[in-house]
């Protein structure tokens, strides 16, 4: 890596836990059940990210604010046989960082430098998500500080 990338900001958002819902039955509106669900209960997803696996069944990652964990979880529960989910996990003690800055769209090098950044203060990705102008990710709490000092190693930041 050579040069530092400038950024809009770094930021970071404790007191999180990551529920995913795994197993989905393929063409399940899991998606939109789940998060329809809890936006009616005034949860707040703080991010998420879907992918489908090689069986064809869905799975959908939730960041909530831990306060949030008992009611998100039976809420979660309540639709779980209406979308043939097999199972839900629980991660604890979660930390989203995020960078973003306006030119990420048209800078395919800034995904790799951020992550590269968070491997070598050995730092594990729980999650990712991204839009045109933000790559956000989840860690342990306890490894927070280490990656977003890391990061602010590789990307110049106000």
């Amino acid at each position: 890596m050579t040069g530092k990338i400038a950024v809009g900001g770094i930021t970071h958002t404790d007191d999180l836990v990551l529920v995913r819902v795994l197993g989905a039955r393929a063409g399940a509106p899991l998606a939109s059940r789940a998060l329809d669900v809890l936006g009616q209960a005034g949860i707040n997803v703080v991010c998420c990210a879907a992918i489908g696996d090689l069986q064809d069944r869905q799975n959908l990652g939730v960041a909530i604010g831990s306060g949030d964990l008992d009611q998100t979880l039976g809420l979660l529960r309540d639709v779980l046989d209406e979308i043939g989910a097999e199972r839900i996990e629980v991660r604890r003690r979660c930390s989203a960082i995020a960078v973003y800055g306006p030119q990420f769209s048209g800078s395919p090098a800034v995904g790799a430098r951020i992550f590269q950044a968070a491997d070598a203060a050995g730092v594990a990705t729980h999650m990712i998500t991204t839009s045109f102008t933000t790559v956000a990710f989840l860690v342990d709490t306890d490894d927070a500080e280490a990656a977003v000092t890391a990061l602010h190693e590789v990307f110049v930041a106000p």
